[in-house]
């Protein structure tokens, strides 16, 4: 499982209000917890090829009711070597989503987007993409 402090978006996530930091085995292991039910947030990196970017952007990038029509819109599947990757946190209850886009350049995944919040029902629509 991937280390939430070395994700492009680790500021992001240790300052949003809804996520903590939960220790332990005496501090030597740190999780994200959803606050608002208390469930862990886990890390998932997905690959894709450089053709996804738009769609994924879509969904980044849409606000209130145009969330559904991206996510309904991305038809898009990971691979498992891309020049694309989706870093996404994800509460075990899908209640909270966030996401970042970045893509290979010059070694290194470099990120192309903003960092976007998700909770509740919208939380659970992008989540669907997840998977």
């Amino acid at each position: 499982m991937a280390n939430f402090e070395k994700l492009s978006m680790s500021q992001e996530l240790l300052s949003h209000p809804s996520l903590r930091v939960v220790s332990s085995m005496m501090g030597l292991s740190k999780q994200l917890q959803y606050v608002t039910t208390g469930s862990p947030v886990k890390i998932k990196k997905l690959n894709y090829n450089g053709d996804a970017i738009s769609h994924l952007q879509r969904v980044i990038d849409a606000e209130g009711k145009e969330l559904g029509a991206a996510v309904k819109a991305c038809r898009v599947r990971s691979v498992e070597i891309g020049n694309v990757e989706l870093d996404a946190c994800v509460s075990a209850d899908k209640q909270f989503v966030a996401l970042q886009l970045l893509q290979f350049s010059d070694y290194l995944y470099h990120p192309i987007s903003k960092v976007a919040f998700y909770e509740g029902e919208q939380a659970q629509l992008v989540a669907s993409i997840l998977e």
